[in-house]
């Protein structure tokens, strides 16, 4: 396994998405716990620390190739599953918020 990042089809996109969404409680809690250890090692808030090892292999830097095939061991395509899960999470909150920013009263209720 000399790649440690597969893309994804845009169904197994989508798929990873709709997963992200339907987390449970002790899921969410998890991922919770790994942006905030994400945050505290540097990266940014709302991303998990496997998004953004992900995002590290894809530009080839060695610690983030080394996690994701780490990860892989795990779940295969860890990393890019990650990423669509954070977006997925990430586009709900925006779901969430625009309304109130825009004073629309339509939108997710």
């Amino acid at each position: 396994m000399s790649d440690p990042l597969t893309p994804l089809t845009p169904e197994q996109v989508a798929a990873q998405e709709q997963r992200a969404l339907h987390e449970g409680y002790l899921h969410r809690t998890l991922v919770g716990l790994d942006q905030f250890m994400n945050v505290i090692t540097g990266g940014d808030p709302d991303e998990t620390i496997s998004s953004r090892a992900a995002r590290a292999a894809e530009k080839g830097k060695t610690w983030g190739v080394e996690l994701s095939r780490f990860l892989n061991t795990f779940q295969s395509d860890h990393g890019v599953k990650a990423q669509a899960g954070d977006t997925a999470r990430a586009d709900k909150v925006q779901d969430l918020e625009q309304p109130e920013l825009t004073g629309s009263t339509d939108g997710p209720a």
